[in-house]
């Protein structure tokens, strides 16, 4: 049973909130005073505390302090009668999850406490396998002893993608990290792991809760349905395309990445994956991995000038030009990239977020889909106009098409090179191309 403490002053709040909480199977504590919380949260270790600003003695700001200073993963909603914009924001900045307002609606109580407990769990759970992992990577470290590779400033062991061989050097990541955020499509708080793995073993994902793993190859994929997923068994991972983008722009070939069934959507770009992938550190690894070289054009679709179709041809990079064309004042849209290492990666394509349309939304919803939709991280369009942020680039909506390619083609579970053509085409088109390269490039 979950224990919740709540600490007000106001006998009538104590009341209304033990009864609406007890009935739905929390076990509920009180507190009068900032003192008398700290004493019990010592005491009980409570899962939620339910905190108003205005308390005698030791204030609700204050006493937020002292909590989190004990406890940072401790969930703290705030609550007020006489609340402000600053005294929220002050809050928030203090560590706590979430702010109410009195008069409380109880629902809304509840819907913000499961959200926070939900939360708290993704925490202690990645906590603990942050903690298996690092004690995991000193045991491998210790058996591998060092390797006398050096990094630059950043971290980072660079490679010349311009090398006319057709092999590149495997790659991991240096160091166990977690990373935070929602899903786009649950709309679930959730984390993710990432953790080094030898040569030769590839992406994979693994779930928080699950044994086993799902490889990220075409093999196994599932849903290209406004993203793409890939399954195994009862394992998926979804919304994997922003951070599969990015391996493939570091070069990474073998990592391990423990989800909670869907990755987090960051600000709908792939920007924080890239500082996540390079705050882990990228290594070379003392194996090497063939190119698919396209030495052949391959073509699905109309290839007309308003035509939906995709195209590779052989070239010197993997290289990608993408064509919008929707109806004014979005209009017509192209950009052209050349994936030249993970700097070019960064700066054109990254930025470039997911986007959406208006009149898609009920849609979405109705299918359970684009639930952690916010207006911070996705373009929402109405009626050909942005209506909830400014673009990043005049052609942002074209270079997140080339992000979602970049991602999308990496399930051939290697380095391509070859150019990419593609107009008005999406996930389903990119998975159909990247099932007939690997029919007439990976079979024997």
């Amino acid at each position: 049973m979950k224990k919740i403490l709540v600490v007000d002053d106001e006998k009538n709040i104590q009341v209304s909130l033990a009864s609406v909480l007890e009935d739905e199977g929390y076990h509920t504590f009180f507190a009068s005073s900032g003192e008398e919380a700290l004493e019990k949260i010592s005491n009980i270790n409570p899962d939620a505390v339910l905190l108003d600003i205005w308390l005698p003695g030791i204030d609700g700001l204050e006493t937020l302090d002292r909590i989190l200073t004990g406890d940072p993963s401790q969930i703290v909603i705030m609550i007020s009668g006489h609340g402000s914009i600053t005294a929220a924001v002050s809050a928030v900045k203090l560590g706590a999850y979430d702010f109410l307002e009195k008069p409380l609606s109880l629902d809304k109580v509840l819907f913000v406490l499961k959200r926070g407990l939900e939360h708290k769990q993704v925490l202690e759970e990645n906590l603990k396998l942050k903690s298996m992992l690092e004690a995991q990577s000193r045991t491998e470290t210790d058996e591998r002893g060092d390797t006398g590779q050096k990094r630059d400033s950043s971290g980072i062991l660079t490679y010349d993608y311009s090398d006319p061989k057709v092999s590149r050097p495997q790659r991991t990541v240096r160091d166990s990290s977690i990373f935070y955020g929602i899903g786009l499509h649950s709309g679930q708080k959730t984390g993710m792991v990432i953790k080094p793995l030898p040569p030769g073993k590839g992406i994979r994902f693994e779930n928080i809760s699950e044994n086993g793993y799902v490889p990220a190859r075409v093999e196994y994929l599932d849903s290209t349905n406004h993203a793409t997923s890939v399954k195994r068994d009862r394992l998926e991972a979804r919304t994997i395309e922003h951070l599969m983008a990015t391996l493939h722009a570091f070069g990474i070939t073998n990592l391990a990445i423990k989800i909670n069934k869907e990755v987090p959507i960051g600000d709908g770009s792939a920007s924080a994956f890239c500082d996540f992938i390079r705050s882990s550190g990228v290594v070379d690894q003392e194996a090497f991995i063939p190119e698919v070289v396209i030495d052949r054009p391959l073509i699905i679709g109309d290839e007309s000038e308003q035509g939906k179709f995709i195209r590779v041809d052989p070239a010197d990079h993997f290289e990608v030009r993408y064509t919008l064309i929707y109806p004014e004042p979005l209009g017509r849209m192209s950009h052209h990239f050349i994936l030249d290492g993970p700097e070019s990666f960064e700066k054109e394509i990254a930025p470039a977020r997911t986007y959406g349309f208006m009149h898609e939304m009920n849609e979405l919803s109705k299918l359970g889909l684009a639930e952690g939709g916010r207006m911070n991280n996705f373009i929402l369009i109405d009626e050909g106009k942005v209506i909830n942020t400014s673009l990043r680039f005049p052609d942002e909506l074209a270079r997140h098409k080339i992000l979602d390619i970049i991602g999308d083609f990496y399930l051939l579970g290697r380095p391509i090179r070859g150019r990419v053509t593609a107009q008005r085409t999406g996930h389903a088109d990119n998975a159909r191309m990247v099932n007939l390269i690997r029919e007439q490039f990976l079979r024997a």
